[in-house]
């Protein structure tokens, strides 16, 4: 395994692994990665445990959670890619462990969020979600202008 593809691999195992932190998956992935490590180096259980801990009540407690898990996914990717330096044999373990961990997170709400301004008498027409939401300027409402004022 190359030294780029083992970065993606521990890209993609801490980013998981980060996502997952105070949400409701975060004890079924934390014990994932837990046995995941332990089964090859089970001198670091202990301590590992102690860190994934407070990575996540770091996530849960902060006001910008997403910020957060940016800071501590690269903290993770680089704990992943001394851990498969270390361990070679362990990178198909964990891309199945990674995808087992990705399937246990929530499912992603996107919600969007359009701007749209209408001046001059303008239109917008906008569709969100395949609806048509029609903006006329200077009119209550919806409602396009009456016909004929």
């Amino acid at each position: 395994m190359t030294q780029q593809e083992i970065a993606e691999l521990a890209m993609a195992g801490a980013t998981t692994l980060v996502a997952a932190m105070a949400t409701d998956a975060w004890t079924t992935v934390r014990g994932r990665f837990s046995a995941f490590i332990h089964r090859r180096s089970p001198d670091l259980h202990a301590d590992l445990e102690a860190r994934l801990d407070d990575g996540a009540a770091l996530v849960a407690r902060s006001p910008d959670a997403e910020s957060a898990r940016g800071m501590l996914v690269g903290l993770w990717q680089g704990e992943l890619e001394r851990f498969l330096a270390a361990h070679p044999d362990a990178a198909e373990d964990l891309e199945v462990q990674t995808a087992g961990m990705r399937a246990a997170l929530p499912a992603v709400q996107q919600q969007w969020v359009q701007h749209n301004i209408a001046r001059d008498r303008g239109v917008v027409n906008a569709v969100q979600d395949g609806t048509q939401h029609n903006h006329y300027m200077d009119s209550p409402g919806t409602q396009p202008p009456a016909s004929g004022a």
